[in-house]
């Protein structure tokens, strides 16, 4: 049974009100279509949906307590959205997003692409106008299924009450198959009161769960030749690499990953993606590499004579210069999304499959000596390390450093967009899988919060914490009532430097110094870091409106015992406003479309920026 062919044209020329003339079945245990959707998502496993009620999906607002299903209203559809990712990063479940029409379906749309970008696996649901009214310019109608087809894995508009169970089966089925990712369901508000029929008008229970045909036929490891060719690679390489992704975390292939690089003594770098994927106290860790990551990372990649790539896309934050990113080495790429290989930097052996049966086979791979290649790469670590802000305040990367040592990397991080972000990609130290929850392929402003939120009601035991930007903080900080409404002990780091830091410091490097529209500052006064005369916003009273604990610390010797503070009840949502050091730029910085080689670790290095990066995105 599939509804993939079901189309909001379809629906909306359906003459004569044939779905809506129905009169209501009373007969004791009928069920109606909303009641058939909660349901449905209770067989599934759900138990909290983040969501918004609106006229277009009362119903289902309704009949969700009456099926054990826990509702947590945010502030603003895309905040359901991002706490849907939150909660489907921690914990390898599906989340779940529930919007009303018109507004508040494309309000979701920035969330949905985000959870696209990074392979999150959510279901959107949203109500829509009665199937009379589509394709009428009704109130609150949008064609959202059209809206959002390229950036779903699928999108259905269900016309028929009988269909709902398939059509969920189908969504949580295809958000998890193979490469996660969204997929939304829109159902008209008719189709949620009214009750499944058969063809003389009577009532007809439906099937649940829907009995259908995997929508995704799994994929396995490699084939018996790619695997002999993958191992002859690796056994002739004498310099080589593992770089891996995301896609380790989704397949859960942690422990395996671990296994072959500890059998086979190769070094491993990461993408933000990947972070928790592979221990960072590990000898063979090289953190991150790309843009802002590592430099000897950066140099371990580019030098070595095989890179084995293992969940990953290959993404222009990575690569820089594509034709010169790995110029002379040989790759293999290891990806379950076929359409990933190749795509942005052909490879010397592209393989379609599930890492996890991969690096189970891998095992078997006879051992090679590196030794003289892992102690290069411990030189470059040992001479390249992350620089840091040394000046009178407090330096954004030591106060994130002193947040990891005081939480050995236990800690569940969320993070906004911009230079904090950057700044914890490489001082936070996560010790687990499934903790360093960022907006990476998509680089959305104002995730953190809200994905904090889902984070914690995930993993209700863990301490979550969103370390934030001022300005990344601004777009999601009514959320705080969220925290404050369900008692969601979320913590907030602010990192406020009173700009729009990583815009700042582009416009820094290649516009001549002209800061438009980045100073975040009270227009009124004057900045002083080191008081609090005008710093702006008043991040204290926006806390306190929402009835959250919060405190602002600007003296370095202060820091630790605020953090002791916010992290003593991990169940008290809580917000540190620290003020860092304002002109602080995030080093190492590989200018866009540039190479390793070009790579930047201080402001001194400013120097040698040219003008060839101003056509280049941020």
């Amino acid at each position: 049974m599939s509804i993939d062919n079901v189309t909001y044209q379809d629906v909306a020329t359906i003459s004569g009100g044939k779905l809506t003339d129905i009169e209501p079945d009373q007969r004791e245990g009928a069920l109606r279509g909303a009641e058939i959707l909660a349901k449905s998502l209770q067989l599934e496993g759900v138990d909290v949906v983040f969501g918004y009620p609106g006229g277009a999906n009362l119903e289902i607002f309704d009949v969700l307590r009456n099926h054990d299903i826990r509702c947590i209203r945010v502030e603003h559809e895309q905040g359901a959205a991002h706490a849907a990712q939150g909660y489907a990063r921690a914990s390898g479940k599906v989340g779940v997003c529930l919007a009303t029409s018109g507004p508040g379906a494309t309000n979701l749309v920035t969330g949905i692409a985000d959870a696209n970008s990074d392979s999150t696996p959510i279901v959107a649901i949203t109500g829509n106008v009665p199937t009379q009214l589509l394709g009428r310019n009704a109130f609150q109608e949008v064609d959202i299924v059209s809206i959002v087809e390229p950036i779903t894995k699928r999108a259905y508009l269900v016309d028929r009450v009988a269909r709902i169970p398939a059509a969920v089966r189908l969504a949580f089925a295809h958000a998890l198959g193979n490469r996660p990712g969204p997929v939304l369901i829109d159902i008209p508000k008719d189709i949620q009161q009214h009750y499944p029929r058969d063809p003389d008008g009577n009532y007809a229970e439906p099937r649940m769960p829907a009995v259908i045909e995997e929508p995704e036929e799994p994929i396995g490891g490699m084939h018996e030749d790619q695997l002999q060719e993958c191992q002859r690679l690796i056994v002739e390489a004498q310099k080589p690499v593992l770089y891996v992704g995301g896609g380790i975390v989704s397949a859960g292939a942690e422990p395996e990953l671990l296994a072959f690089a500890s059998r086979s003594g190769i070094p491993v770098t990461t993408t933000i993606m990947g972070l928790g994927a592979f221990p960072p106290g590990n000898e063979l860790c090289l953190d991150v590499l790309g843009m802002h990551g590592a430099r000897y990372a950066n140099i371990a990649v580019n030098e070595a004579d095989l890179v084995i790539a293992l969940g990953v896309r290959f993404d222009d934050r990575v690569t820089g210069q594509v034709s010169e990113f790995i110029k002379h080495g040989k790759i293999i790429h290891i990806d379950i999304d076929r359409g990933e290989l190749n795509k942005n930097k052909t490879v010397t052996l592209p393989v379609c499959a599930d890492v996890k049966p991969v690096l189970e086979q891998l095992m078997a791979t006879p051992q090679s000596d590196y030794s003289a290649w892992r102690e290069y790469c411990a030189g470059l670590k040992r001479d390249f390390p992350y620089p840091l802000v040394e000046k009178q305040g407090i330096s954004p990367q030591k106060a994130i450093a002193l947040l990891s040592e005081m939480t050995r990397g236990e800690a569940i991080v969320s993070l906004g967009v911009g230079q904090h972000q950057m700044w914890a990609m490489q001082h936070y130290r996560a010790a687990r899988t499934r903790s360093f929850l960022s907006s990476s392929g998509f680089g959305t402003m104002g995730y953190g919060l809200p994905a904090a939120i889902g984070a914690k009601i995930a993993q209700p035991r863990r301490q979550v914490i969103d370390i934030d930007g001022d300005g990344s903080l601004n777009m999601t900080i009514h959320e705080l009532s969220t925290c404050h409404r369900y008692g969601i002990g979320v913590k907030v780091v602010v990192i406020n430097n009173q700009w729009l830091g990583m815009v700042r410091q582009w416009q820094d490097m290649i516009y001549d110094g002209h800061r438009s529209c980045s100073d975040l500052a009270d227009p009124m006064s004057a900045v002083t870091p080191q008081g609090e005369q005008g710093v702006y916003p008043n991040f204290l009273a926006i806390a306190e409106g929402y009835r959250v604990g919060a405190q602002r610390v600007s003296d370095p010797s202060e820091l630790e015992a605020a953090f002791e503070r916010m992290l003593a009840d991990p169940d008290e949502p809580y917000l540190l406003d620290v003020i860092v050091e304002p002109e602080a730029n995030v080093y190492p910085m590989i200018p866009a479309g540039a190479t390793y080689r070009d790579i930047i670790m201080s402001d001194d290095d400013l120097q040698g920026v040219s003008g060839e990066s101003q056509g280049s995105n941020v």
